[in-house]
């Protein structure tokens, strides 16, 4: 099996997801080959109990994709949102039991702040918004990063093999005027680390609703409002956010950090360098 099929695995074992073999294609790093053996899974050494892991996470997937497609729906009436996706496990169908609903969206230029209020305000009357305090998040709706239009593009600084990763496992939704399609351009650098998943996503066909644009005049001039409102408001509650003109991005502990490192753990047993993979150098 050669280094690239070899993290390929390793990177999915960092989340104890085994993976069948079409899977294994899908998601192979850089021109690595599908090894001959043919198996129902492919896992590293020791690792078979994972089989097990990922059977009992399959139950969970049908209630949690229902909230995220009913909460879809109801998002969609808030004219500035251009795409509303699944991250997180929930994307890769490996959520846990006890785990939340990770949504991402892509929003009007110029309108980043008051979409984010309105989606929070809409996700609180539900009731099933997570909190930043919150202990048990079974279920309830994180609204963990939002885009702009013009800031579609993944960072230089950021650009690796963890990227390439939640760009591509991405699901959407709902989308308004092909958006999905010219995230995917906007970074077609992903396709040097996941080459196969990139054709493949840009082939799929997904089932948006396509709605009539409406006016964001409105909203524009509510925007430096909402912002101030919001950032006098996380003060107190600040920790690991990324915040710019074109992008909110709110995870409280940066997965970079800790799948880089026990990626690098399960790699360093086969003698293959980190920088290789994470950043393909």
């Amino acid at each position: 099996m050669d280094d690239a099929a070899i993290a390929t695995i390793a990177y999915a074992d960092v989340f104890d997801y085994p993976l069948r073999r079409d899977e294994l294609v899908r998601w192979m790093m850089f021109d690595g080959k599908v090894p001959k053996q043919e198996k129902r899974f492919y896992y590293l050494p020791g690792r078979t109990h994972l089989i097990a892991i990922r059977r009992k996470r399959a139950k969970w997937q049908q209630e949690k994709w229902s909230i995220a497609e009913r909460v879809a729906r109801i998002l969609s009436i808030i004219p500035t949102l251009q795409l509303i996706g699944v991250t997180g496990g929930l994307a890769m169908d490996n959520a846990g039991q006890q785990d939340d609903v990770d949504l991402f969206f892509i929003v009007s230029d110029g309108t980043l702040w008051v979409s984010r209020l309105l989606a929070t305000v809409l996700i609180e009357l539900l009731g099933i918004r997570r909190r930043p305090n919150d202990t048990s998040v079974a279920n309830k709706v994180c609204l963990n990063m939002f885009m702009t239009e013009c800031g579609l593009a993944i960072s230089m600084g950021e650009r690796d093999c963890f990227s390439a990763h939640e760009v591509l496992q991405m699901r959407p939704l709902w989308e308004r005027g092909n958006i999905y399609k010219r995230f995917l351009k906007a970074n077609g650098w992903v396709k040097m680390y996941l080459p196969n998943a990139w054709k493949e996503r840009g082939n799929s066909k997904w089932l948006p609703v396509h709605r009539k644009d409406q006016s964001n005049i409105l909203f524009s001039i509510l925007e430096p409002f909402a912002k101030k409102a919001q950032l006098w408001y996380m003060k107190k509650h600040r920790t690991n956010e990324v915040i710019s003109d074109t992008t909110l991005r709110f995870h409280p502990n940066d997965a970079r950090l800790w799948i880089k490192r026990k990626l690098a753990a399960r790699l360093a047993r086969y003698h293959i360098p980190l920088d290789k993979i994470f950043y393909a150098s």
